[in-house]
């Protein structure tokens, strides 16, 4: 553990909610950090990765162990990258001047940035979408006319949820923490629940052998996909995940390694399994929809329906807002507070609104855009654990992270060219993978490398950097 030193800026002034969390107010521990991740895990869109997996041949035990190796990656990637954030109490913007340049930052800040911003927007409509439901059940709408209604009422519903976003982020970091303990758990704990009793419901039991059918085996390509759509879902969080494990207190050593692998790991693992089988024994699409007409009750709807509310906003407050806070902070210099306020517009302008009018077009929204994004991420995640594991060894001077100019992370003009060159060459190769490899995904009418891509970006970009730190001399 780095020794705490004051840190003063120098040539430049700086955001004061970008410098190192004091050791004081690192407050979080195994417990919280646990319970933080499980908060941020459990969103709705990861239900939908058990019925990803069935429509790709796999049975329940196929599902779940692509989850488990799938997100077991992803967290080897987050840790190597995170224990930045732990050691020096720096975020996301700040640890990116040693890999990037202190100019040279602003890119990965925005792509992250970006990517973040379409889940905020994604995760949005779906906590809107639970609170639409809610508000109809409540006034006595049957539950088939509620699924067709809510999405003519909901933008009502979303102007109520980035409201009560910006009222819990404007707490900082503690705020965070406490609101972390609770969401996550009490949302996995309710949907056992609500599967064991759709199970052992006549109605449902039927189905419970169909879930257990397979058409593909463990080394099938439709696995080998299955297992990337699963780490694809972590390629933002990777990078910016300092942003998060900076609060843990470095005295509870196996706080950020036990709260990655059992908040992540294995509540992906459960979310997968009860996603899967909900949906194979309902038929029903979306987990809202399913609370709503197969809840046992008025009473565990209305439970239900406000834990699929707190799913997705839980997860905006961890993992897709924070990203965005960081270009408002970094690039246009807006303290926190009003980061919060400024995210929470762009939030309710990037939630699908405007292009969702049933569940399959949320559906096929969400996963258009998850499969195109990893080729641009990967690379950054690859050069920043390259940076510090091989390049500094394990060691910043915190300091220079601080320093505008020569003496600090300056390489050339404020421009780290390793890292350019090394973020460019691996985009290049990963189209030339992708090509012969059918990876190719359409978006916005551009070809796109999706799947497996992400494995690929970041080996490549970690080797790369690697080489070229020595060549440049950086």
């Amino acid at each position: 553990m780095a020794e705490e030193k004051t840190i003063t800026p120098q040539g430049y002034k700086e955001n004061p909610d970008l410098l190192p969390v004091p050791m004081a107010e690192r407050k979080y521990n195994a417990l919280t950090f646990t319970f933080m991740m499980f908060s941020m895990n459990t969103c709705i869109p990861m239900f939908f990765l058990g019925p990803i997996g069935a429509g790709l041949g796999m049975d329940f035990w196929q599902a779940c162990v692509g989850a488990f190796i799938g997100n077991l990656a992803a967290v080897i990637v987050m840790y190597l990258n995170g224990v930045v954030g732990v050691k020096y109490g720096v975020p996301y913007p700040v640890q990116l001047r040693e890999s990037f340049g202190f100019r040279g930052i602003h890119i990965p800040v925005l792509l992250r940035g970006f990517a973040g911003t379409m889940w905020f927007g994604i995760e949005a409509w779906a906590g809107s979408y639970a609170l639409t439901l809610i508000a109809l059940f409540a006034l006595g709408i049957p539950a088939a006319q509620a699924t067709e209604l809510a999405y003519t009422y909901l933008i009502i519903a979303l102007i109520f949820y980035v409201a009560s976003f910006v009222l819990v982020m404007r707490l900082g970091l503690r705020g965070i923490g406490k609101m972390a303990d609770y969401a996550g758990p009490l949302m996995l704990l309710y949907f056992i629940w609500l599967v064991w009793f759709l199970a052992s419901t006549p109605q449902f039991a039927p189905n419970v052998p169909k879930l257990f059918v397979s058409t593909a085996s463990y080394f099938s390509l439709n696995f080998l996909t299955y297992l990337a759509v699963q780490t694809n879902w972590w390629a933002t969080v990777a990078l910016n995940i300092s942003d998060l494990s900076r609060g843990i207190n470095p005295k509870h050593k196996y706080a950020f390694f036990t709260g990655l692998f059992v908040g992540i790991v294995i509540c992906q693992v459960v979310g997968t399994a009860l996603g899967y089988a909900a949906v194979g024994l309902t038929g029903t699409i979306l987990p809202q929809d399913i609370i709503l007409k197969y809840a046992p009750g008025g009473v565990a709807i209305v439970i239900g329906l406000i834990f699929a509310f707190l799913a997705p906003w839980s997860t905006d407050i961890t993992a897709n807002s924070p990203p965005l806070i960081d270009i408002l902070m970094a690039t246009i210099r807006l303290r926190w507070k009003t980061a919060v306020v400024v995210a929470a517009i762009i939030a309710f302008f990037a939630a699908p609104w405007w292009a969702v009018a049933k569940a399959a077009d949320y559906t096929n929204y969400m996963t258009a855009w998850a499969s195109n994004y990893g080729i641009l991420l990967g690379p950054i995640a690859g050069i920043m654990i390259a940076n510090y594991w091989v390049t500094r060894k394990r060691n910043y001077d915190l300091q220079k992270l601080y320093t505008f100019g020569p003496s600090g992370c300056w390489y050339r003009g404020g421009w780290s060219i390793s890292s350019y060159v090394t973020l460019i060459i691996t985009w290049i190769l990963c189209y030339i993978i992708a090509v012969p490899t059918q990876q190719l995904v359409w978006f916005g009418g551009i070809p796109w490398p999706g799947g497996v891509i992400w494995y690929f970006a970041v080996v490549i970009s970690f080797v790369l950097k690697a080489a070229f730190d020595k060549y440049f001399k950086e």
